[in-house]
């Protein structure tokens, strides 16, 4: 059975190059562009690992945080340009269990 791994970012670019990167690993990636999607894919399914993206259009990375960590016991991943420490222990704040920022590496991230 291979590892679930929802990944939430509003670019295009990311969303391609990751979820090429971690089909490569066996890894099964559902790639969704908004919060609101998010949202609707974690109330379907359950997930082994989200990659979530901050600064999206409606509902932002961090209110999905918030919303869904009572709900989901999986790590929860920003991989995000906003890199300020007060973003980062903002982020811990609401659950997150790591902060990758943007630009990042590929093997970091794997």
């Amino acid at each position: 059975m291979h590892e679930k791994i929802l990944l939430v970012d509003d670019d295009v670019s990311i969303l391609l190059l990751v979820s090429d990167v971690l089909e490569e690993k066996g890894l099964e990636v559902t790639a969704v562009r908004s919060g609101e999607e998010a949202l609707r894919r974690v109330e379907e399914g359950r997930f082994d690992l989200i990659l979530l993206d901050i600064m999206m259009k409606g509902l932002s990375g961090l209110e999905v945080c918030r919303q869904i960590r009572g709900r989901v016991d999986c790590p929860i991943l920003f991989l995000t340009a906003l890199g300020g420490e007060e973003d980062v222990l903002r982020g811990y704040a609401l659950g997150a269990d790591d902060y990758v920022t943007k630009p990042f590496s590929l093997a970091v991230l794997l």
